[in-house]
């Protein structure tokens, strides 16, 4: 099961780094795309690629963990509440604009996106390794930070596709000429 969960992470990672390179491209290749520093444009692709790489990281080792103690639910329905209210917190604090015409957004950077990560990789390296010690208060820490960022990954997503659905619908309604309407 270890082989299949990091051939589908590299998989994952692949794809990120394709949407990544696309993104670059249209941010320097198109004008309407204004980027100031410390943003970024992100294709809305790349973003919905997080909470599945997230789900395949975290997802199997927060299931197992639950295989074993299924009281963790709990601890780990907690976590998935405060993981829901960061991801839309960091959602607002990252959103800057969205480009429907190329299907992405502009995000800020933000040190949040790099402990995310941080914190993904260290878990996958962790669990795969068998590095947890033994204790309850320990594993369920474990479990409520496991479901905190199962579902950040994907509260984060769906504000910002939200966000974007709401800029493409005002796009379309606008006038032709991009003029507002008085």
């Amino acid at each position: 099961m270890e082989t299949y969960s990091t051939i589908l992470v590299l998989l994952i990672a692949a794809l990120l780094v394709r949407e990544l390179r696309a993104g670059n491209a249209i941010a320097a290749s198109e004008p309407s795309v204004d980027l100031q520093p410390g943003e970024r444009f992100r294709t809305l692709r790349m973003q919905m690629l997080e909470p599945v790489l997230a789900l395949v990281v975290v997802g199997a080792i927060l299931l197992s963990d639950l295989e074993r103690t299924p009281t963790h639910a709990l601890v780990a329905a907690v976590g998935a509440a405060a993981g829901c209210a960061f991801g839309w917190y960091r959602a607002r604090s990252t959103y800057v604009a969205s480009h429907p015409a190329h299907r992405g957004v502009v995000l800020r950077y933000s040190v949040e996106s790099f402990v995310a990560l941080a914190l993904l990789v260290a878990i996958k390296i962790v669990a795969e390794q068998d590095l947890l010690p033994d204790g309850g208060a320990f594993r369920a820490i474990v479990a409520a930070l496991l479901g905190f960022i199962l579902v950040e990954s994907l509260a984060r997503v769906v504000t910002l596709v939200l966000y974007f659905r709401r800029a493409e619908a005002s796009a379309a309604s606008a006038p032709l000429g991009g003029a507002s309407a008085d």
